[in-house]
């Protein structure tokens, strides 16, 4: 099965028409680990929609990174897709976390079917409440929760996410993930480790 054939399944496009025109005007295009796909503060020319793969999302600020959301497969990054329909510079950084396939479509093509096609209107429509609901979370573990609390939370999520008790990222990684400094965090789980929560080794954890 194609990639356009992937996402024509998945997002149920039924219409002839904008089966031709995606088709027509959609490049598949591979892309190495921790290749960029969107660039904060660059203007955007391209909607990616992940085929395959995984992007992380995020904001940075001087030395500080917010992570914002991840965009799995058949999924794209609401955040882009805003951009798309006021042709303005991006807020956002977006880079692929494995190698990641995507369609790219050109953004003068992504408002104007949203008016034609029922279909993509419905896409667009999902990824904007599905992202909102993703950014609502990143914000309330950000406003309502201590660092260490969503330390926690991410070092759990992560080994269930993985189905593995050991969790190969480094102080500085894990920083970027929660937005603060490495000695926070190089702090933080020292203190679990003390109280038997971790056992730490050179760019590893393990949840014990």
């Amino acid at each position: 099965m194609s990639e356009f054939e992937q996402l024509f399944g998945a997002l149920k496009i039924k219409e002839e028409n904008l089966q031709r025109e995606i088709l027509k005007v959609g490049i598949v295009q591979t892309l190495s680990k921790d290749s960029f796909i969107v660039e904060q503060h660059k203007y955007i020319k391209w909607l990616a929609l992940v085929i395959s793969g995984k992007v992380r999302v995020w904001q940075e600020s001087e030395d500080r990174q917010i992570l914002l959301y991840y965009v799995n497969p058949i999924q794209t990054c609401v955040l882009s897709l805003s951009a798309t329909f006021r042709d303005c510079k991006s807020l956002i950084n977006a880079k692929t976390e494995k190698e990641t396939t995507i369609v790219k479509i050109p953004v003068r093509y992504v408002s104007e079917w949203g008016f034609k096609y029922k279909s993509w209107n419905q896409f667009t429509t999902d990824s904007f409440i599905f992202s909102y609901e993703d950014l609502l979370h990143s914000f309330k573990s950000i406003a309502f929760n201590k660092i260490d609390k969503r330390l926690l939370d991410y070092l759990q999520g992560f080994s269930k996410n993985n189905n593995s008790t050991v969790i190969n990222l480094s102080h500085n990684q894990l920083a970027k993930e929660i937005g603060t400094t490495r000695e926070v965090v190089s702090k933080i789980l020292k203190q679990f480790e003390l109280s038997g929560q971790v056992k730490l080794r050179f760019k590893q954890i393990e949840l014990l």
